[in-house]
């Protein structure tokens, strides 16, 4: 069972980083929590008939966004560490294990996940759910995410191969009328699809944002695209990578918001397996960062924040090295955690919910310890986030004005209980799939699984 939402909570003495500039930041501050939103932040906050956590010794800062994520796959956690392509992974997962999902295994995929984001201070994701076999499928998926109090924009989309209902995209409308009827839930809902304009008519119809996997090999239909006027603020586009100038020109111009994968995109060998960020930031959008998948790394925020600053760092250094008179100036980390924050929730369409400690936010707010060894002394607060911080330093993880993590712990979760339940729906997929584990094999073997002729993101 969690901590219910306290009436007024301050949270006072912690290092504040607000990523908000009006706000501003605070050696020492305070923030007022009052049922689910920020009520105020500052220097020193007078409050009375409040319950108080004391933040000293900690950096409080609003939770990391994961803008891409496939939360169903989190029992998959690296069953293929050295994949090294896409082809390959798809053939492991949607052409194999994928295919005998059921809803109990779609649920622990997604609880699994959901918890290991709040445990690793990530408060929001956007989660691209591609393997909505059923409305039962789907509905495991949500109820999953629920249970863990995670905030999150979620998308089914068609599974990729094996057999499915043909209830998808019209069980969106169900979805929407019968699990998304309040505007003010954690968990909100959008479609996944590769550029099929029937499915994108669907969504418009309902008003859903559009989430799309798109690489550079996929540039040629942008014109088409936009000529018929089908590029626009709700889509949001993953990867993004090789993309020639004029196809970044068209998404800008049409407004379409975009994540990068630092870590994804060479794993797999996405396009040229550069993320995009720097390409984002040179055609004037605001890219997010998303940490794709666990299947053959770990998912928290930390590592792909430090990922994406020394890869962007790698590229501008190379570039200037080659005496390339317009290479792009050295990220910062301030710039990385932008990406992780406000650029997150910008991309997910809930910048007026969360991403900052603003005043009439949503309360979704985490405390990192300074006082562990690997982050004393606390010498630049930004620098100690994104170049030093891990999930172990995450002391209280806050959504919504619930506490979901205190002390340096989950409330309310039996892990040993969900280490069962996940094993015992491993075994299942499995032996399903006729994939004998193997816990020291260098790649996951081929298995027998349908293979559609083509794939289009």
């Amino acid at each position: 069972m969690t901590a219910s939402i306290r009436n007024r909570t301050l949270i006072r003495g912690g290092i504040v980083l607000s990523m908000d500039p009006v706000i501003g930041d605070f050696a020492r501050g305070d923030v007022l929590v009052e049922g689910d939103k920020i009520i105020a932040v500052g220097g020193k906050l007078e409050v009375e008939d409040a319950e108080f956590i004391e933040a000293d010794g900690m950096i409080v800062m609003p939770g990391l966004i994961d803008a891409h994520r496939h939360a169903w796959q989190g029992t998959l956690r690296r069953v293929m560490p050295n994949v090294e392509t896409l082809d390959a992974y798809i053939d492991a997962t949607h052409y194999s294990l994928a295919r005998f999902y059921r809803p109990e295994d779609m649920y622990l995929g997604n609880r699994l996940t959901a918890l290991g984001c709040l445990d690793a201070g990530t408060t929001t994701i956007i989660d691209a759910s591609h393997n909505a076999r059923s409305a039962e499928h789907s509905d495991a998926s949500i109820d999953a995410i629920e249970d863990a109090g995670l905030r999150a924009l979620h998308m089914p989309g068609r599974p990729l191969a094996g057999g499915w209902a043909e209830h998808w995209p019209d069980d969106l409308e169900r979805l929407q009328s019968d699990r998304f009827a309040s505007s003010d839930q954690l968990v909100t809902l959008g479609m996944f699809s590769s550029p099929d304009p029937a499915n994108w008519a669907v969504a418009r119809r309902l008003g859903l944002p559009i989430l799309t996997e798109f690489l550079g090999m996929m540039a040629p239909m942008l014109p088409g695209l936009a000529d018929a006027g089908m590029l626009g603020p709700d889509n949001i586009f993953n990867h993004c990578t090789a993309l020639p100038p004029q196809a970044w020109a068209m998404l800008r111009d049409a407004g379409v918001r975009v994540t990068v994968d630092a870590r994804s995109d060479a794993q797999y060998a996405l396009g040229d397996g550069i993320f995009a960020y720097q390409a984002a930031i040179d055609h004037g959008l605001r890219p997010a960062l998303g940490t794709d998948l666990e299947t053959a790394y770990g998912g928290d925020m930390f590592t792909e924040m430090r990922t994406a600053f020394f890869l962007q760092r790698a590229i501008a250094q190379s570039r200037r090295h080659a005496g390339d008179q317009a290479a792009p100036t050295p990220a910062t980390v301030g710039d990385i955690l932008k990406a992780a924050t406000i650029n997150g929730a910008h991309a997910a369409g809930l910048e007026n919910r969360t991403g900052s400690l603003s005043p009439g936010k949503q309360a979704d707010i985490i405390l990192i310890r300074t006082t562990d060894i690997n982050v004393f002394p606390t010498n630049n607060v930004v620098g100690t986030i994104v170049q030093a911080a891990d999930r172990s330093n995450v002391d209280t993880v806050m959504v919504a004005g619930t506490i979901r993590k205190a002390n340096g712990r989950l409330l309310g979760v039996d892990l040993k209980k969900l280490e069962r339940e996940v094993c015992h729906s491993l075994e299942y997929l499995f032996e399903a799939a006729g994939y004998e584990p193997d816990i020291f094999a260098a790649n996951f073997p081929a298995l027998p699984g349908e293979k559609p002729e083509a794939w289009a993101g």
